[in-house]
């Protein structure tokens, strides 16, 4: 697989989550994947979402990639001490889509919330394969969208998920796994029954 050849694609900090090590995430996505043909991979909710669904509609290349971190020094939202619980994700809805769903059959979304936030949402990515582990590859650069619509040429910030394009002064970090996502690429799920 050659992951230079994208328009569009995601870095996304990738380490343990909602109680699980990263191999047993991998896993358990990729179970998901056999029994479902694709699967949704939680992240932070983000404002962002539609913004990077209108920057999809813009590409021809159905080449859309998840670059996952290396993990060195992640820690788990939901690690002992932390105010976060892990719940489960009851439903889900497509960017581009207003119809909420039921969560698949054999896929499961559990998904780390901070007890004060009243609206339990989180982002996720609509995957269909996983390469874990991947072959080292020669790190190119890329530019990683900002909050504020401006395409940024220095390094990927190391915390939080962006939309990344090839470009940029700096190479992206270490990678440990890539995700390749189907269309629409991206869904919000939720804690609640919708």
């Amino acid at each position: 697989m050659n992951y230079n050849e994208f328009q569009l694609s995601f870095w996304h900090p990738f380490g343990p989550h909602a109680g699980e090590s990263m191999a047993e995430i991998i896993d358990r996505k990729r179970r998901e994947i056999e029994a479902n043909g694709w699967t949704l991979w939680s992240f932070a909710y983000r404002l962002m979402l539609n913004d990077w669904h209108k920057q999809f509609q813009t590409i021809l290349s159905e080449n859309v990639f998840v670059f996952c971190s290396e993990g060195r020094g992640a820690v788990d939202p939901a690690r002992g001490g932390s105010l976060s619980r892990t719940v489960e994700c009851r439903s889900y809805r497509f960017i581009g889509d207003e119809d909420w769903r039921s969560m698949p059959g054999g896929v499961r979304v559990p998904h780390p919330f901070q007890p004060q936030r009243k609206q339990r949402l989180a982002s996720a990515f609509v995957v269909h394969r996983i390469q874990w582990p991947i072959l080292r590859f020669q790190r190119f650069a890329v530019e990683w969208l900002s909050q504020d619509g401006k395409w940024c040429p220095n390094k990927v910030p190391s915390r939080g998920v962006y939309l990344i394009r090839p470009g940029g002064t700096e190479p992206m970090r270490a990678v440990s796994a890539v995700l390749e996502l189907k269309s629409p690429y991206l869904a919000i799920c939720s804690a609640e029954s919708l």
